[in-house]
């Protein structure tokens, strides 16, 4: 009508965030999928007992209970910490995995549901579901939180055997090095470019990120625009930021970028 003002979309009031368990801002906040691409011998063992141990991170107080599968589990020396603090499977099936689900399910007050960090260390790409059918954790990436499951880390050595249901699900992802296939880091910088500027300057962010063995990329995709970390320690790029060109010249001096620092100690 004449003479009214024009409408104006207003914010949806946002609800109150009940959980004050501390955590570092620079770390994977609650409910998260954490994708990990990481070839062997990177130290992928050792983020996750970080994680999961070091009190600096999660530490073993954050989550009710944590449940790991892992095909190496019993055999990984890096692992045996997380072995004792941990509920351990060395194979993967979906019964199992149905088991937990229906367990979580069974809570009517969901305040009194545990809260549950879920690592499938090497599983995904691997082992099929049954009657040949795609695991069910394809289709948990998307409902995970529904259970209470509040981390649902998933790793693989190889990013082309995610499935993409899995990888467009990730609210956050780690990539390791050295990582010696080429085709495989390519396929990560063209998917994930999308997000930062275009594969050279994810390839750019990527470099940046890794100068020594065992450093990783970290991606925090929940932000608009993404925000990327060198490990969880040095906040290196937002979104494209229009690094253009520097991967040409190899300068991947991007210039500096506000970051909070994170004390890294390692669980003895």
């Amino acid at each position: 009508m004449e003479g009214q003002p024009p409408p104006e979309i207003l914010p949806v009031k946002s609800l109150p965030d009940n959980d004050d368990r501390p955590l570092h801002p620079n770390l994977p906040k609650p409910p998260a999928l954490l994708l990990m691409i990481s070839p062997i011998r990177t130290g992928k063992s050792t983020i996750i007992s970080n994680l999961l141990l070091n009190s600096n991170f999660f530490g073993q107080d954050y989550f009710d209970e944590t449940i790991v599968f892992s095909p190496t589990i019993h055999n990984d020396k890096t692992s045996r910490f997380l072995r004792k603090a941990a509920t351990c499977y060395d194979t993967y099936s979906d019964d199992t995995l149905q088991g937990i689900i229906d367990d979580q399910s069974s809570y009517e007050d969901k305040s009194m549901r545990p809260s549950i960090a879920l690592i499938l260390d090497d599983i995904i790409g691997v082992f099929k579901g049954k009657g040949g059918r795609e695991p069910m954790i394809n289709s948990l990436c998307s409902r995970f939180r529904h259970y209470g499951i509040d981390l649902l880390l998933m790793s693989s050595q190889n990013y082309r055997r995610v499935n993409p249901v899995i990888r467009s699900n990730a609210t956050h992802m780690i990539i390791g090095s050295p990582f010696p296939n080429v085709k495989e880091l390519n396929k990560i910088f063209e998917e994930m470019g999308d997000s930062f500027g275009g594969a050279l300057n994810m390839e750019a962010i990527y470099r940046k990120a890794t100068p020594n063995k065992y450093d990783f990329l970290y991606l925090d995709l929940t932000e608009n625009p993404p925000v990327a970390f060198r490990n969880f320690q040095e906040k290196i790029a937002v979104g494209g930021q229009g690094y253009a060109d520097i991967v040409a010249k190899g300068n991947f001096n991007m210039g500096e970028v506000k970051d909070t620092p994170i004390d890294e100690k390692k669980n003895q």
